[in-house]
């Protein structure tokens, strides 16, 4: 049976039972409001789209109506439908001229009475700006958002072309996600991607990792809330989601990097990086002539996930095997769950990894019985809800 066009996939449960009113107000960022939209309700929330008259000259009612699945509202209606009665209103594109009204507390249009409505009732409003550089520099809207950032959140649009544009829609969601979400928050500290060690200027050796899994962990991590601290070696999938993000290349400057952000007090830390266990013990100098005979001594290189030694509730590792059997696998999970004080192991066979739909064993301690997940998102929503379910368990 053929899906109903109005659907979306659901990539996150982030926003699961939020319903959020958008104003889409008059700029040339109104064409993404489609795609905002969807990209919202992908993380599980209802949209109630509202028109301008001056959002109307961008986009249409019937493009928004298609995207959230329901109708738009564009005037005052008998049923007051703008009194605020959902968990939060987004302003964007935010035009200079809406930013205005909002400053000076007008309500003399359904928008502006929304918006009113939800800042007389302490809940969320975030807009993001939209239009020419030369507006919002301009003395007058620079003071408009000034005054309204104290009663509402601001969040930066995408700079580009001497303009105010409107950013990616999927990571404006998941910003509006982490923010809805943030009370519930906690610090993590997460690794990624591989790490390399030199030989000669040009070459060096080093596992491989897509950094597909720790993109998706991070990005879910962050929807929820949480300030996701990433620090990312070499790796060709990054993510557009996180609070900060630190890029190395070599062992030790992902061990640096994890003491200094570990140093910093931490409520977890799930280390999906690809470390190298052993690297060259010195880098040769310049480039090693095909000609000349090539000898590599290797050292081994300390546990990065072992120089985190702080008791922490959630503590996830993983380990990558190739061919192990049942037995070989329960004693390497036993061993890496108490060596390193783990709460969570994720364990992969190097056959299955490259599959778009892999199965992982996802252990929670050493006598729960293990979980079998297929798909980078479902192993990235276990964790989060794993997580989510550790600190209500330790704060009650």
């Amino acid at each position: 049976m053929a899906s109903n066009d109005l659907h979306v996939s659901q990539i996150s449960a982030a926003l699961r039972a939020r319903s959020v009113d958008l104003v889409v107000s008059g700029s040339i960022g109104a064409v993404e409001s489609v795609r905002f939209i969807r990209s919202l309700r992908r993380l599980g929330a209802e949209v109630h789209p509202w028109l301008t008259q001056g959002g109307a000259l961008f986009t249409t009612e019937t493009a928004l109506s298609w995207a959230a699945a329901r109708s738009v509202r564009t005037r005052f209606e008998g049923e007051a439908s703008h009194i605020a009665q959902n968990d939060a209103c987004i302003i964007a594109p935010a035009s200079a001229s809406l930013i205005s009204k909002v400053a000076q507390g007008l309500t003399d249009t359904p928008a502006t009475a929304l918006i009113a409505s939800y800042l007389g009732q302490h809940k969320p409003v975030i807009l993001v700006p939209n239009m020419h550089d030369s507006l919002l520099h301009s003395p007058m809207v620079a003071a408009n958002l000034q005054k309204i950032s104290s009663f509402c959140t601001v969040l930066a649009a995408r700079e580009e072309e001497g303009k105010q544009k409107f950013p990616d829609p999927k990571q404006l969601a998941d910003r509006v996600a982490h923010i809805l979400n943030q009370s519930y928050g906690r610090k993590f500290l997460l690794t990624m991607g591989t790490t390399r060690g030199p030989i000669d200027d040009v070459r060096y050796i080093s596992n491989y990792s897509s950094g597909a899994l720790g993109s998706h962990i991070t990005e879910e991590f962050y929807r929820y809330g949480h300030r996701v601290h990433v620090v990312a070696g070499p790796c060709p999938v990054r993510p557009t989601s996180y609070s900060t993000l630190t890029d190395i290349v070599t062992t030790d400057e992902m061990l640096h990097a994890v003491q200094e952000i570990a140093g910093g007090d931490i409520d977890g830390a799930i280390f999906a990086a690809s470390v190298l266990d052993f690297v060259p013990a010195a880098k040769f100098s310049g480039k090693v002539r095909s000609r000349d005979e090539l000898k590599v001594d290797f050292v081994r290189t300390p546990k990065i996930i072992a120089e985190v030694k702080q008791p922490l509730a959630f503590k996830v590792g993983f380990k990558l095997e190739v061919a192990a059997n049942t037995q070989e696998r329960e004693a390497i999970v036993q061993d890496y769950l108490q060596k390193y004080s783990l709460t969570h192991l994720v364990y992969n066979q190097l056959q299955d990894v490259n599959q778009t739909d892999h199965a992982a064993l996802v252990f929670a301690g050493p006598t729960a019985p293990s979980q079998a997940l297929k798909g980078k998102d479902s192993i990235a929503e276990y964790l989060v809800q794993e997580a989510g379910r550790t600190f209500r368990e330790q704060f009650n």
